[in-house]
Parts: C-alpha cells; sequence; structure tokens
C-alpha cells in the first residue's frame, strides 16, 4: 500500500460530459440520480479507456496489496462505494484498480468518523474532485492510496506480517482488505528469504575469498529491485531500511547494512 501519483485534472474522456468519442457516462449518472442508487447493470465506467489508463498510473499492481495483476482479474474498485454514493460511480477521483481478493474483501466497507454525506444536487460535471471536500467532513477509516502517503507507518515483523500503529491504517490492513491473508505472506516471505539466503550463502566464504565485496552484487540487484513498479514496494524498502529485523547473525546485519548504506550513498 503506497502513494498512487494520479493527475486528478486529467480525466479520461469517456467520463467527461463531452466526450470527443463515443457516449459519455452522463446518461447513466443521471439515471442514477433518478432512482437515488446504483442501477447501471453494464457498470459503465469499465471502459478500455479507463481501465488503460488505470493500468498505466498503478502500473499494473493492486492498489491495497501491490501484486501484479498481470494474469489475473483485475477490478476497478471504487474507493466510496457505489452502493451508497451512486453520484460517485464514474467519479475518476474515487475509482482505483486492485485485485479481486482485495476488491471482494473491502466489499462496500467504508466506515467514517462522523456521518456519511448524502447525494446535495452535484452535477456530472463536478463529481471528478468531491473526494478532498468529503474526506474533511467525513474523515473515513479506510486509507486512500491516492490521496495518502502512508509508506513510514507500515511495519513488517520477521514472519513478513504487515502492520501499524496508525489506527487507520491497521484498520485497512486487517479489518478491510486482510493485507495479511496466507497468499501475501509466501510472496513477501519468498522475496525475503531468496535475499536470506543468497547472503547466508555469502557469509559463509567471505572471509576466505574476497572479504565484503563479494555481498556487493546481490545487494545491488536487492536494492534495484526495489522500485514503485515492482510488487510489493512497500515490503521491499521495509527490509532494506530494518535489516536486523531479518537477520539474526549480528556480523552479517553489520556487514549488510554498511553496504547498503556505501551502495545508496554512490549512487
Amino acid at each position: 500500500m503506497i502513494k498512487v501519483n494520479k493527475n486528478f485534472e486529467d480525466i479520461p474522456n469517456i467520463l467527461t460530459p463531452n466526450p470527443t468519442r463515443g457516449v459519455s457516462r452522463e446518461n447513466v449518472f443521471n439515471q442514477n440520480i433518478a432512482s437515488a442508487s446504483y442501477c447501471d447493470t453494464k457498470n459503465s465506467y469499465k471502459v478500455k479507456s479507463v481501465q488503460t489508463r488505470l493500468y498505466e498510473i498503478y502500473h499494473l499492481k493492486c492498489a491495497y496489496c501491490e501484486k501484479k495483476l498481470l494474469d489475473i482479474p483485475k477490478h476497478i474498485e471504487h474507493y466510496r462505494p457505489k452502493s451508497y454514493y451512486y453520484w460517485l460511480a464514474y467519479s475518476w477521483d474515487n475509482l482505483l484498480l486492485s485485485c479481486g481478493s482485495c476488491n471482494i474483501a473491502k466489499g462496500s466497507e467504508f466506515d467514517t468518523e462522523n456521518e456519511k454525506v448524502t447525494y446535495n444536487n452535484e452535477q456530472f460535471s463536478d463529481i471528478h474532485n468531491l473526494s478532498d471536500g468529503y474526506d474533511e467532513i467525513e474523515k473515513p477509516k479506510l486509507i486512500n492510496p491516492e490521496k495518502e502517503d502512508v509508506l513510514a507507518k507500515l511495519v513488517f515483523d520477521i514472519d513478513c506480517k504487515m502492520s501499524s500503529q496508525d489506527c487507520r491504517v491497521q484498520y485497512t490492513i486487517e479489518d478491510v482488505c486482510h493485507l495479511n491473508r496466507v497468499e501475501l505472506l509466501q510472496r513477501r516471505q519468498k522475496i525475503v528469504n531468496d535475499f536470506k539466503n543468497v547472503m547466508n550463502e555469502h557469509y559463509l566464504y567471505f572471509s576466505k575469498e574476497g572479504g565484503i565485496t563479494r555481498f556487493i552484487p546481490d545487494i545491488e540487484n536487492f536494492i534495484n529491485e526495489c522500485k514503485i513498479e515492482n510488487e510489493f514496494y512497500a515490503f521491499r524498502y521495509f527490509v532494506i531500511n530494518n535489516i536486523e529485523i531479518f537477520f539474526e547473525d549480528e556480523l552479517l546485519t553489520k556487514i549488510i547494512k554498511k553496504l547498503i548504506a556505501k551502495i545508496e550513498a554512490d549512487v
């Protein structure tokens, strides 16, 4: 769960009142308003132009768990659930990309500290930049990856379980998206175990063959893999900055931390 950079002013053409091609979503928006509920049986926010834009913005990763969505279902998710916020079904600042597991786990969950807003005669042309004002009123408990940077608030233990001292982040992790489900734990464990295995192998031989320099290529590779576009960036970032949690041997820990500092300083 990392900050996603979306341009809220660069709205896909199909979601604007007067698209240059095709039919806008304004008609189905008006139908929802007339019925005071989400009644779009075709789910008209699911169009190729919107999907393609979200794929690019999210680097084809889930907004919540950061899993790559290469050959698995890709869901266009509503931060504010369309079942209640029916007038926001086609709002550009309410559409996120997620995996099926996170989307299903989240469902219509959206607790707020204050009373939820209701429809107040907002027009179709108004809907794309309402979230900031709504956030001030409602105080949502759920983290919005498009609005908030929580990287420094994420913690992982030796078993790769994610947690946070921040109550809203923890609520998102445990109560809503279930970001410690078995599949995710196993994927994170593989990342750190592969790194630990190669470091331990170097540790067995470093005193005989070339000193600590033998560690450098694999540490550099691990650091280079820590990129926003790669899956589980938040976890990789945490491992690099908290080596002592994942390695028991004090000398090995010191070697790795020293080399990480040197490599990052030389970049």
